[in-house]
């Protein structure tokens, strides 16, 4: 059995074969047939292009409609509400604007508002409570929200990843899709994050704007947002490749379900005056 003891950080990335310390949690995986799928190439780095689960978008910087990277992921929640990381849209000088699809490939929405969750402190090293909800100026047409989750994101492997990758340098990043496994879940003080490992090839990228993005239930009838990728501990060394990547962080969607409702309603109630 193979265990992991996993530090949430933003410094560099550290693994122990060690007991667990402060803000340490130990999580033992699952054979390796169950996680592992070693046949397929289904990977966010250079794989699958998949436009499923449609509320998962992107940020981009206003004036950069253009770019062939996405800022951040984000996932609308309501016809004028998107989520995504808190350290994505920190700095107030910066306008954004949401969109979904492949990018550019439509018309983009003028970020209104954004509210970044009280508790969250760009100066902790844990980066915790690393939620943010962004107000667009308008509904998002033709796009249904994702559903927000009814219970805790169970450990197993029946979620999707979703990110954003350039087949070739200056090229507009396509979405991306691949199935992913649920590690272990744990509770910072009041945070709630999970630990996602992509499965076969796949790999979350830092580097094309994957921050902020969703993992969703990988049923196909229904898009109900799981979690908003953080980052990892390991992306220093295994940002965009494929198959690496173990510590990938998660705010659960369900541990904020009050603070994004509440959200919603209050961008609901501003927009009836």
């Amino acid at each position: 059995m193979q265990c992991l003891v996993f530090v949430r950080a933003r410094v560099a990335p550290l693994l122990f074969c060690v007991a667990a310390a402060a803000a340490s949690v130990v999580a033992c995986d699952a054979p390796k047939d169950d996680w592992d799928d070693e046949t397929t190439d289904d990977a966010l780095v250079g794989g699958t292009h998949d436009l499923r689960w449609s509320a998962s978008g992107y940020l981009v910087r206003d004036g950069e409609a253009r770019s062939d990277k996405p800022a951040c992921g984000a996932t609308l929640i309501a016809p004028n509400v998107a989520v995504t990381a808190g350290h994505c849209v920190l700095d107030e000088k910066v306008a954004y604007a949401f969109g979904t699809g492949d990018l550019g490939s439509g018309a983009l929405v003028h970020v209104r508002e954004r509210h970044i969750h009280p508790q969250f402190d760009k100066a902790d090293s844990l980066r915790r409570y690393d939620v943010a909800v962004l107000v667009l100026e308008h509904d998002v047409a033709g796009v249904h929200p994702a559903e927000l989750p009814a219970e805790k994101p169970a450990v197993g492997c029946n979620i999707q990843t979703i990110g954003y990758h350039a087949d070739a340098p200056g090229k507009p990043s396509l979405r991306r899709t691949a199935p992913a496994c649920t590690l272990f879940r744990v509770t910072l003080g009041q945070d709630p994050i999970f630990e996602v490992h992509p499965r076969g090839k796949a790999g979350l990228c830092v580097a094309d704007g994957d921050e902020g993005s969703a993992v969703v239930s990988a049923e196909e009838t229904r898009e109900v947002l799981v979690g908003v990728y953080v980052g990892s501990v390991t992306q220093g060394i295994t940002d965009c490749r494929g198959g690496w990547q173990y510590l990938d962080g998660y705010e659960s969607a369900f541990g904020y379900r009050d603070f994004l409702v509440s959200e919603i309603e209050r961008a609901k109630q501003a927009g009836s005056r």
